[in-house]
């Protein structure tokens, strides 16, 4: 179970605030908190609450702090002014040329939200990564709800696929793997994700090929039976390539 006071320490970047309301002045802290909380927690996650001091805090899940926020909107905004006026200007010249408007001309449609996993109305569920974090989220949801297929196919990179085969090993042998080791890898992935966020007890290394190793300091590394996560980043997104 997470406590509030570690989910509170375990926060990137804060960002505050103040409102006036009538004659009062009311001071909004925030906070970024991964959703990885949220899926890790045995309880409910509070949004926001107000603390002894007045002062009402806000946690942004997977997301950019207000002004953050605003930098970000204010450039997207000038880049879709830029876009929207380029495709104009392609519809223009098909149009009165004759000829058919191409799709780079074309208004696109409305972009998706971005889940690192969904699951949808008919059980099935979607896992992608685009940070190591979704990884080890992705991986503990699947090893907790004992989605093993899923976990082979959609998170595992396609390298360690590969090594298995290699090995004269499939996709049996790592559902094996995984439910003979389920409670270790899971003590394992619970203490590098809150490490993954800060501290000392957690190294993170990024490569040259764009893959990151985490690994646990020399301190704590002997209470676990695995002690290195291998994620890789392949065409699609992060893969699990491995837990050592």
């Amino acid at each position: 179970m997470i406590s509030s006071g570690r989910l509170f320490w375990t926060t990137l970047l804060a960002a505050l605030t103040t409102t006036a309301i009538g004659c009062e002045s009311v001071v909004t802290e925030y906070h970024r908190r991964s959703s990885f909380y949220r899926m890790a927690s045995e309880v409910e996650l509070v949004d926001e609450y107000v603390d002894a001091q007045g002062r009402r805090v806000v946690f942004i899940e997977d997301g950019l702090l207000p002004s953050e926020q605003d930098a970000f909107d204010e450039a997207s905004a000038a880049r879709a002014e830029a876009k929207k006026a380029e495709r104009a200007r392609i519809r223009s010249e098909a149009i009165r040329a004759g000829r058919p408007i191409p799709p780079e001309g074309m208004e696109p449609g409305p972009l998706k939200q971005f889940l690192a996993r969904e699951v949808l109305d008919d059980g099935t569920v979607i896992m992608q990564a685009l940070l190591p974090d979704h990884v080890l989220a992705n991986t503990m949801s699947s090893l907790r709800n004992q989605q093993y297929l899923e976990l082979w196919d959609q998170v595992v990179a396609e390298s360690t696929k590969r090594d298995y085969q290699a090995q004269g090993l499939d996709v049996d042998d790592f559902v094996r793997f995984c439910v003979q080791n389920r409670s270790e890898l899971m003590m394992t992935l619970n203490r590098m994700s809150f490490g993954y966020y800060g501290g000392s007890e957690v190294i993170i290394e990024r490569l040259p090929d764009l893959s990151v190793r985490l690994r646990f300091a020399p301190q704590i590394g002997s209470q676990f039976k695995f002690r290195e996560v291998f994620i890789s980043q392949e065409r699609d997104g992060m893969k699990l390539a491995g837990i050592h």
